[in-house]
């Protein structure tokens, strides 16, 4: 018979998890709710039929060719990713990350959010023989170089893109905030200290204490800022890759846009589409295309056309994942 003790132990347990669920039920629902709303603004006064021409019209040799492209992505963010574990101790088979790459796209994108794709990899990490520590600071740090890539293309470009400058009052304005934020935030993790990182744990707001994450996760890597450089330069090309990607699905459909300004469009709409607010960014993406696109004559139903190839490729990549999960040991 179970005593009082033990049952009392268990209900305020099972209590908190039927909280946790609920809560997670309801985030979810929200998340719906926005991306149904967002695309239903986005299509209101839209012909589908347009949008659906577009897409058949596309070039499709060329649609072929930008979703190649996450292949080669996939396998530069490979090679980073080695590099960071290698300053760890640990060495892995390129085709091994390769493939937990792929997995991760099936995780991102069919599963819940609370079994994402960096979860995936930082377990793959594990299995490696690093501790769960030193695993999701791999991981934590190799998503961080790849925004900060971004990010610096963002800030040059911006000074060449002056049609959409013109059109987005202020935009110069936010991207260099922007970055300064960013190169603030890598002062403090490339010079980490263990006292750095306890000051920021005592600022109790939620953003610090990501920070003190950041820190906790780049002290792992204290004395090796050559393989931090080398994983940023690598982070440059697989950015540089993703910008090409979406050029020549812009180019499969004839929009007017010069590959320059996708050095600041792409980056921005990444960062848009890291809000929390929708189901993988359902939603977000498109609106965040229409509006950017609309500063070189580009008609929403083109660049609703542009949104939903380009989240179309992703899908496929994703579907790629799950049968590799199904087969890998």
């Amino acid at each position: 018979m179970e005593n009082a003790n033990t049952i009392g132990t268990v209900q305020p347990v099972q209590v908190e998890k039927a909280k946790s669920n609920k809560k997670q039920f309801v985030l979810n629902l929200l998340k719906i709710v926005i991306s149904v709303a967002l695309i239903v603004w986005i299509l209101w006064d839209t012909n589908l039929t347009e949008i659906f021409a577009s897409i058949t019209s596309a070039n499709l040799f060329l649609v072929a060719l930008a979703g190649t492209l996450h292949m080669v992505g996939f396998t530069i963010s490979a090679y980073r990713w080695r590099l960071l574990l290698r300053t760890q101790g640990t060495d892995a088979k390129i085709p091994y990350l390769i493939r937990s790459y792929v997995v991760s796209m099936f995780f991102n994108n069919f599963l819940p959010s609370t079994i994402g794709g960096d979860t995936i990899r930082a377990y793959d990490s594990y299995r490696l023989g690093k501790s769960k520590t030193a695993a999701v600071a791999v991981i934590f740090v190799d998503r961080f170089l790849g925004l900060l890539a971004l990010m610096l293309f963002a800030v040059v470009s911006v000074f060449f893109a002056d049609q959409l400058i013109q059109n987005v009052p202020l935009l110069t304005l936010w991207v260099v905030l922007g970055v300064a934020g960013m190169l603030t935030v890598v002062w403090l993790i490339f010079m980490p200290s263990r006292r750095v990182a306890d000051f920021i744990a005592n600022i109790h707001f939620p953003f610090f204490k990501k920070l003190k994450h950041l820190v906790d996760a780049f002290l792992a890597f204290q004395g090796r800022k050559d393989a931090l450089l080398g994983a940023l330069a690598l982070s440059m090309l697989l950015q540089a890759n993703v910008v090409f990607h979406y050029y020549l699905i812009a180019k499969a459909l004839g929009l007017p846009i010069p590959l320059h300004s996708f050095f600041l469009i792409i980056p921005l709409v990444t960062v848009l589409m890291m809000l929390p607010i929708s189901v993988n960014a359902i939603g977000i993406r498109e609106n965040a295309f229409v509006f950017f696109f609309a500063a070189y004559g580009v008609l929403k139903p083109e660049a609703v056309a542009f949104a939903w190839i380009a989240y179309g490729l992703v899908l496929i990549q994703g579907i790629l994942g799950g049968i590799v999960y199904a087969f890998r040991k």
